[in-house]
């Protein structure tokens, strides 16, 4: 073995990795403690940790190995310092591996003191395999070979013997099934012996039976015998004889069916036993009798039917006793029973038989402190049946029989504090019932008949905790709970509470949870909780409520208010106090989460549900703006806003999922910019209508907009599915796998930017959809569909538009197809005119078609193709032919489509044709050519089949192809033997020859003037986006003489209107980027910001306006139906009237209908300059209508209110945003 010593710094512990266990040295031993341990030096896959014990350091071990091998090449223990190294642990693989231990495999350890092997797989251990290690006081050796198997550790004869100091010794979850015998005798010094989860079935061989007063002592010093998880069935009466001096024996979980009267008779000093999980009847009356200082006694889970009466006689030391999950009856409790358990603190007979509680049961127990029979039969409680137990603080009674709670029931529980009674059948309580307990303070009556509130209850001044639910109470007054005034909770749930007044609640004013649900209360008097106004949390789901306005408002430190599964149809976030964190009201029919006051800003709301419900709308208002998590599902939400969630700073978790939405702007889930240390929203979406048109395609990749973190990650987004705008293609599909062809919008027409000539006919860059057709378009133009089938077109639809992509003219009435029926078309990718009744195709009808690649002509009438049909269709990929009339097929028909991959022609009347001409086609896979009546001509057939095996492959139906003669039916094209035909004709196939088709030369001339007005037009088309670009890029005005009047004759460059519900838009979007995002900033008056809000408003509105040269409207909905908004419109357009230099700039916040607007919007807005919100290069657009702002040279602005310029009046003067931006008025 190799040594591979490292230095390690003082006391730390470090890992290698490797298989072989290397040196663990002293360098330095004269060094004593610290500095012995400083250098330490570390085996590889070993750990190490040091202990401080009086003036030495002691060295504790740990390492890791696969196993633990034996022989020359074996693992090497003896190499280890042992002068430091008191504890070694062996952790063994978790693979199947056996280990072994050869003689003296830890001999040289001489001062070790602890030994722990985990999972090592040993078969057996040798009796020499300990040796030397005289020290040991600790042994744990745990194989967990029931793991594998019937693997079992078996010991050696005297392979403990060296261990004479060994104090504790481990040797569970091995599987073992014997001993040799007497183990541990010479063990003297041994206090803990655990055998737990093996084998044994009996302790034969172990010696705890050996005991003679001539002998020596075998485990006289035992005290812990630990024997669970066994398989023992049964003890005699000597099978603990040697254990004189035992405390704690553990004998659960084995499968013990009889126990000897005499098998504990040795135990004198046991104090702790635990034989529960058994299958014991009874316990020999005398059992127990020889260990009079018994403290805990565990018989649980066993089937005790029959206790005698002297079973626990002399135990006056036992403090626990369990005897729960048996079958003891009342029978067997006699007065007797528990006479001497005087000092017994816990006693737990719950899970019995027990029907009847005597008078004398527990006359003795006045040290008793918990008492549990729960789930038994009692049917009757004697009086003063817990007279004597003035100790018992709690009381357990659930889930019995008992009917009647009477005066003496509970006499003398004067300490009591939890009483739980609940699941029984009680339906009366006497008055005074609870007289002699009125220290409660916690008690449970769910579960019982009880028709009102008992009135014994007002004797409990202390009570805390009130458990009244699942009962028949049908009233609560204000008298019913009187005297409580220290009560924090009160169930109420699961009866039949109907409506309730104010002052029911008058006397809780601790009252801090009420739960009142499932029940039938309809409606509740105004105020009703504000007696209580200490109440965190109220439940009344699961009632009649159809209001609840006036009931929490003034409930200023409620937390959670649950009224879900109600008949509630109206709600307000007023209706609710403002410090609320958790609201639930799912499952009614809100259709409107109201917010009357504006108080998004004001509430605490952290939490809330609002699912099942009938919403149909959501706006930023509908949330509060602290609001972290918000359930939506299965309402009727058809409608989000923009920046619904912009202000949600705390957004956490949104479900949407089950609702109504088709269409949804992609501002809808926009929000605030997020920081990279903060993990973005979750949002649930799917299971709604999504109708995927050419708007829709952002949510395809809103999860991987991270960079700019402003949206939420939609963790369902591949369960979103799609409803597509042309569902000839896939109806429904799954978000993820459509493709940006397939959002589509419809369109009738559409004059590109550059297209001038649209005013007139024949325009070519005008895109009109045909009559009786449907059209459809992404945004990019690139997919361009025309849906004509079955429109009974007897020819091609007029002014197709030239960039269609896609033309559908299935099932139409076109006999003929004319040449040239498709020129121009060049974008054309799939032509359908399948079952369109064609029967001629003329030359060159596809003519143009350069793209081209699928073509349907199939079940059709065509009866020849001559071979000028498909030419120049290079890149056709598909032609369909199949179910037509074909008789006659040009051997050139095929030869230029080198593109084609599929080609069907079965069905058809083909009688001959060259097949080895498909060898010009190198990339068909596909090939249809059954159900035709080939020729059975011996010469056809021979080289058609030869063909089909040598070059076949594309061909998919070769089992259909079958020859035909005169009528007859000829064999299989596949069976065909060419030996055995005589019908060889005399025809010879020869190679066509084919003659390249070129196109005409262009003349160079024309084509240069043709390109010379092809730039002019472009430029004209598109002289105002050039405009924008250049004003945009060198901040040049092309073609026109700049109007901006000199710099100091207005203060702002734009006064900013706009409604008080888009401040979100103006304050996060719009201001910053003009204020802060442009170079040089603009110099911008914000209505909410920067006018003062007291005084006259109107004259400072028409102060800001003279004082900007633009005005800069934000036009929505809410602005058109806001007066204040309206008469700033107004007084832009005075200004505008007056002041020819001034510009009015309007910028389209939503899709408001400008044509639908009143006479005076539309004269407002008609000499405007018209933005939309979202279009391309808007900002370049919103620059280019505003003023040239300040330029770097100039940052502040000097009004003199002696000159003849404008003058502003100093409330105007508010600081803007940005250090550059700053004004100074002297």
């Amino acid at each position: 073995m190799v040594l591979r010593p490292c230095v390690r710094t003082p006391c730390r512990a470090k890992r290698h990795s490797g298989v072989t266990l290397a040196v663990v040295l002293l360098v330095a031993t004269s060094l004593p403690g610290l500095c012995a341990a400083a250098h330490y030096v570390l085996a590889e896959d070993c750990d190490w940790r040091t202990t401080q014990q009086s003036s030495s350091t002691e060295i504790a071990l740990k390492c890791r190995f696969q196993a633990i091998r034996a022989g020359p090449d074996g693992t090497n223990f003896s190499l280890i310092q042992p002068d430091h190294t008191t504890s070694l642990t062996v952790l063994c693989g978790s693979l199947f591996t056996e280990s072994r231990l050869g003689n003296g495999t830890f001999s040289t350890l001489r001062f070790l003191r602890t030994l722990h092997m985990e999972q090592c797989k040993l078969a057996e251990v040798p009796d020499s395999a300990l040796a030397g290690l005289v020290e040991l006081r600790n042994l744990t050796i745990r194989t967990y070979n029931g793991d594998w198997g019937a693997l079992s550790l078996a010991l050696g004869r005297r392979s403990l013997s060296p261990l004479k100091l060994l104090e504790r010794l481990d040797l569970g979850h091995n599987n073992m099934i014997s001993v040799p015998r007497s183990p541990f005798c010479e063990l003297g010094n041994l206090k803990s012996l655990n055998l737990t989860h093996n084998n044994f079935e009996d302790m034969t061989n172990m010696g705890f039976n050996e005991y003679s007063e001539d002998k020596p002592k075998c485990l006289d010093e035992l005290v812990e015998l630990d024997l669970s998880h066994n398989k023992l069935r049964y003890i005699d009466d000597r099978a603990f004889m040697a254990l004189r001096n035992l405390r704690l024996l553990y004998l659960q979980r084995n499968q013990l069916t009889q126990l000897v009267e005499t098998a504990f008779g040795a135990l004198g000093r046991l104090q702790v036993v635990d034989m529960s999980h058994n299958q014991l009847n009874t316990i020999p009356p005398k059992l127990l009798h020889g260990s009079v200082d018994l403290r805990e006694l565990y018989l649980q889970n066993n089937s005790l039917g029959l206790l005698s009466p002297h079973t626990f006689t002399d135990l006056q030391q036992l403090v626990i006793l369990n005897l729960s999950h048996n079958q003891i009856s009342s029978e067997w409790i006699t007065h007797d029973t528990f006479a001497d358990l005087i000092r017994l603190v816990i006693l737990n007979l719950s899970h019995n038989l027990l029907r009847h509680i005597n008078a004398t049961t527990f006359q003795s127990q006045y040290s008793l402190q918990i008492l549990n029979l729960d789930h038994n039969q009692i049917e009757a409680i004697d009086d003063n049946a817990f007279s004597s137990l003035y100790n018992l603080h709690t009381l357990i009674l659930s889930d019995n029989r008992l009917r009647h709670l009477d005066i003496f029931t509970l006499n003398g529980l004067y300490v009591l504090s939890n009483l739980a009674l609940d699941r029984n059948h009680l339906q009366t309580i006497h008055l005074e019932g609870f007289k002699n307990c009125s220290s409660l303070q916690d008690l449970q009556l769910s579960g019982n008949r009880l028709a009102d509130v008992p009135n014994a209850l007002q004797f409990l001044r202390f009570l805390i905790t009130l458990d009244l639910s699942e009962n028949v109470i049908t009233n609560i007054t204000n008298t019913t709970l009187s005297g409580m005034t220290n009560l924090h909770i009160l169930r109420l749930s699961g009866n039949q509470i109907g409506n309730m007044t104010r002052g029911t609640f008058q006397e809780l004013k601790s009252l801090r949870r009420l739960d009142l649900s499932n029940n039938k209360i309809t409606a509740l008097e105004h105020g009703i909780f504000d007696d209580a106004a200490a109440l965190n949390v109220i439940l009344l789901n699961d009632n009649l409520l159809k209001d609840i306005n006036g009931l929490f408002m003034n409930l200023a430190h409620l937390r959670l208010l649950n009224v879900s599964r109600n008949g509630i149809t109206w709600f307000d976030y007023a209706l609710v106090p403002r410090q609320l964190k958790h609201l639930d009201i799912h499952d009614n029919e809100i259709e409107t989460l109201g917010n009357y006051y504006e108080l998004e800003d004001k509430m605490h709301l952290k939490i809330l549900d609002a699912s099942y419900n009938n919403i149909k709308e959501i706006n930023a208002a509908s949330f509060p703006n602290q609001v972290e998590v918000i359930s939506l599902s299965m309402n009727r939400i058809s409608i989000i806003h923009p920046f619904t969630f912009m202000a949600k700073h705390n957004l956490t978790k949104v479900n949407l999922t089950h609702n109504r939405l088709q269409n949804v702007d992609i501002n809808a889930f926009r929000l605030k910019p997020i920081s990279s240390k903060v993990i973005l929203p979750d949002f649930w979406i799917a299971d709604n209508l999504y109708f995927c048109d050419c708007t829709m395609e952002w949510l395809q990749r809103i999860n991987n907009l991270d960079e700019i973190r402003q949206y939420p990650r939609v963790v369902d987004l591949n369960e979103v599915m799609c409803q597509m705008p042309f569902g000839r293609r896939k109806p429904r599909m799954l978000l993820s796998d459509a493709n940006s062809s397939d959002f589509l919008c419809k369109y009738k027409s559409h004059c590109f930017a550059l297209c001038h000539c649209c005013e007139f006919d024949a325009c070519d860059c005008e895109m009109v959809c045909p009559e009786n057709c449907t059209c459809y378009s992404d945004q990019t133009w690139n997919t361009n569909i025309v849906d004509c089938s079955f429109t009974s077109y007897g020819a091609i639809p007029p002014r197709v538009p030239m960039d269609v992509t896609e033309l559908y003219l299935d099932g139409n009435d076109m006999s003929h197809l004319s040449s040239h029926s498709f020129i121009g078309r060049k974008n054309l990718k799939v032509l359908y005119l399948n079952n369109s009744n064609v029967q001629t195709i003329h030359n060159r009808t596809f003519n143009g078609l350069v793209g081209l690649q699928v073509l349907h002509l199939d079940h059709n009438k065509v009866t020849a193709l001559h071979g000028f049909e498909f030419e120049n269709l290079t890149n056709l990929r598909e032609l369909h032919l199949s179910h037509n009339r074909l008789a006659t097929v040009s051997n050139r028909t095929f030869v230029s489509l080198k593109s084609l991959t599929i080609l069907y022609l079965d069905n058809n009347y083909i009688v001959e044709f060259q097949v080895w001409n498909f060898n010009y086609n190198p990339s068909l896979s596909d090939l249809r050519l059954g159900h035709n009546p080939w020729s059975c001509g011996c010469r056809f057939m021979e080289n058609f089949q030869d063909w089909v095996h040598m070059f076949g492959a594309p061909l998919k139906d070769s089992v259909a192809i079958r020859c035909r003669q005169n009528q007859t039916m000829g064999p299989f094209l596949l069976e065909f033997n060419a030996t055995a035909c005589t019908n060889f004709t005399a025809v010879t196939y020869f190679q066509a020859v084919f003659s390249d088709n070129y196109m005409p030369l262009l003349i160079v001339l024309p084509s240069v003037v043709v390109l010379l007005l092809f730039v002019l037009v472009l430029v004209l088309v598109y002289r105002k986006q050039m405009k924008v670009w250049v004003h945009s890029k060198y901040g040049v005005r092309l073609f026109r003489r700049s109007q901006y009047a000199p710099e100091v004759d207005r203060l702002f460059d734009a006064f900013v209107s706009y409604c008080k519900k888009d401040e979100a838009f103006v304050a996060q979007i719009l201001a910053p980027e003009l204020e802060c995002g442009s170079h040089p900033p603009f110099r911008l008056c914000l209505r909410y910001r920067d006018l003062p809000m007291s005084g006259y408003v109107a004259e400072a509105i028409t102060e800001a306006v003279e004082c900007s040269h633009r005005t800069l409207v934000v036009l929505s909905e809410q602005f058109l139906k806001s007066e204040w908004c309206r008469f700033e419109l107004k007084t832009a357009h005075h200004e505008l009237r007056c002041n020819s230099r001034h510009r009015l700039v309007v910028v389209l916040l939503d899709d408001v209908a400008v044509k639908e607007m009143d006479a005076d919007a539309r004269q407002c807005l008609r000499s405007a300059v018209l933005l939309r919100w979202g279009d391309k290069r808007f900002w370049e657009k919103l620059r280019y209508a505003l003023p040239d702002a300040a330029r770097a040279g100039r940052k502040q602005v000097v009004v003199n209110q002696a000159s003849e310029v404008t003058v502003c009046p100093p409330h105007l003067m508010s600081s803007t945003r940005c250090p550059n931006n700053a004004i100074k008025l002297v």
